[in-house]
């Protein structure tokens, strides 16, 4: 079953701008699927399209079966952006709390689920602290957790490594094997290729708004013994981008 699934979904900006042309794209339920690609690939366009931030100029996207722009797959989804805004006056416990009763979260549910996402993130010694006081990497995990607040079927992470140091990276690693194991779906952009390739089971590649490659590690590691950079860059350099 895909979770989520795209048809010739395009993006023309005011000015004509082209950022994403025609993308057919199918992830499917319990798969961690790497969407990669220069600057300017249409990465960040594609997710804002699928969470209904921006409207398509042509085609369609859907979540759980159902066209994006409805509300009953909402619940079931979790998202961490880029560049991530929060209240820097809560502790971190706090501010987790006060999104778990946003998301209606029953308070005792809450507060356990609240103590789950900080040990997970590797945040219990930071709790009580302000969120002002964290580093990149503290705020960034926070961010992860609020993203997992209300238990989704599918994550939505965009340059979720981005501010991690190389522990926080591999607890991130070990974070995105848990979420499969449990059986959710993960959808990860991302420029941090050597992350991806220890969890994703699927690549898609793309470049100047295009899909290019879409490729299946868990077979294409046994063919192949190159890494996923090479891979990348394989695609890159036949499609006429610089390194």
């Amino acid at each position: 079953m895909n979770v989520i699934r795209t048809e010739n979904l395009a993006k023309t900006y005011r000015g004509g701008t082209v950022a994403l042309k025609g993308l057919d794209l199918e992830v499917n339920a319990a798969e961690v699927f790497g969407f990669i690609g220069p600057n300017g690939a249409g990465k960040s366009t594609t997710i804002q399209l699928l969470l209904n931030f921006i409207r398509p100029s042509e085609g369609k996207a859907f979540m759980f079966g159902q066209p994006v722009h409805e509300t009953q797959h909402r619940a079931r989804l979790g998202y961490l952006p880029e560049s991530i805004n929060i209240h820097t006056y809560y502790t971190g416990a706090s501010l987790l709390r006060y999104y778990a009763r946003l998301a209606g979260l029953p308070s005792t549910q809450a507060k356990q689920r609240v103590e789950e996402l900080l040990e997970l993130a590797g945040l219990e010694d930071v709790a009580k602290k302000k969120v002002s006081k964290y580093s990149k990497g503290m705020t960034q995990r926070l961010g992860l957790a609020q993203a997992m607040l209300s238990d989704p079927e599918l994550l939505i992470l965009d340059e979720p490594t981005s501010n991690l140091d190389p522990v926080g990276r591999r607890e991130f690693r070990d974070i995105v094997l848990e979420l499969k194991k449990r059986g959710k779906t993960v959808f990860i952009s991302s420029h941090i290729l050597a992350e991806l390739g220890t969890v994703c089971d699927r690549v898609a590649i793309l470049q100047r708004g295009e899909l290019k490659r879409l490729e299946d590690l868990r077979t294409w590691d046994d063919a192949s013994d190159r890494t996923l950079e090479e891979l990348f860059f394989e695609v890159i350099d036949q499609n006429g981008d610089q390194k």
